[in-house]
């Protein structure tokens, strides 16, 4: 890797975490980085809210490894912070403005550690189940052309592939232009909680959000800074009725569920709330959309696998004459 390639992947990006900064630049980060005993550190905003090469892909050449962070990440955070300065600041956006910051939450759905993990896993088990037509086709090669087991040769060429294919539906899903669209479409509005009693945290978990993003009473909540919460909302009379509950309970409700939901970082501007981040780090796990996948790919998964069945039947069958016939050409 060149000297010039970041090695921190940020899933909270510098920009977002810097509304939580003290006057040193830096904030508390909580991790459990032994057991479960909560661990606060206060740490410079580079130094919190990453995971090494986490978007990278192995298996391609150097200079697209870390196309995900550097060619499509950062141009989105970098638009974005300017949005969320305006945001802050209860200036109205500007339609560019709008449409980086609808960008920039879109990322933030698909982004966390979890959710590559979780693109890992669904593409790992849908490989699984193209593995014995692949085993057909292989098979059916010559006995010469065939330099080692199939399964050795399948494990020693699937590894990189799958971390690729994981990668890339990130990348399709964090950049999907209806996914953007929705979220542009909502009626938006910051609340301010400085009479809260406590300040707000925000986690690897950040987006609390309803099943969907399509109903009358959708909403999304995002905090971007220790007292103002991001809301969108489909029907714009839910931010009264939200307002109305009062600061202390939205702060209560959304700190559970960013720390209850965190599974490696926890960040606040202090450290004045670890008892709270003890009890509750970790201890639920809401599924995310990228947690859904299987689900909503069930529907037409068989009737796809169907189809492989088939196909790849058809072509082991027909693949031993199509290599003669080729050798012989080569011959002519």
């Amino acid at each position: 890797m060149s000297a010039d390639e970041p090695k921190k992947h940020h899933f909270l990006p510098v920009f977002y975490l810097r509304q939580w900064a003290g006057a040193d630049q830096k904030i508390v980060r909580f991790t459990k980085p032994y057991g479960d005993v909560v661990k606060p550190r206060r740490v410079h905003l580079d130094g919190a809210g990453y995971i090494e090469r986490l978007y990278a892909v192995e298996g391609v050449p150097e200079e697209a490894k870390q196309d995900l962070e550097t060619e499509f990440l950062s141009p989105v955070d970098s638009r974005a912070a300017d949005a969320l300065k305006a945001l802050v600041a209860g200036n109205v956006l500007t339609q560019a403005q709008r449409n980086a910051w609808a960008g920039f939450l879109a990322t933030l759905l698909f982004r966390m550690p979890g959710d590559i993990t979780k693109f890992k896993e669904n593409i790992s088990q849908i490989w699984q189940m193209l593995i014995p037509g692949f085993e057909k086709i292989y098979n059916a090669l010559p006995v010469a052309d065939q330099a080692e087991s199939f399964e050795e040769f399948f494990n020693g060429a699937s590894k990189d592939i799958l971390a690729g294919k994981a990668i890339e539906a990130a990348r399709k899903l964090m950049g999907d232009e209806d996914v953007v669209c929705s979220l542009a479409a909502l009626e938006w509005s910051v609340l301010t909680t400085d009479n809260a009693k406590h300040e707000l945290l925000t986690s690897d978990r950040p987006v609390a959000h309803s099943y969907s993003l399509h109903h009358p009473e959708s909403h999304l909540f995002v905090p971007i800074g220790p007292s103002r919460v991001f809301l969108a909302v489909r029907d714009r009379s839910l931010i009264a009725k939200i307002k109305a509950e009062g600061a202390d309970k939205l702060v209560r409700v959304l700190n559970d569920f960013v720390v209850s939901n965190a599974t490696v970082t926890v960040c606040g501007r202090t450290d004045s709330q670890l008892q709270f981040i003890q009890r509750r780090m970790g201890i639920e796990t809401q599924p995310s959309l990228v947690s859904r996948l299987p689900e909503m790919q069930s529907a037409i998964l068989a009737d796809v696998m169907a189809v492989w069945e088939r196909q790849s039947t058809l072509f082991a069958q027909a693949l031993p004459e199509k290599l003669k016939g080729l050798e012989r050409g080569g011959k002519s």
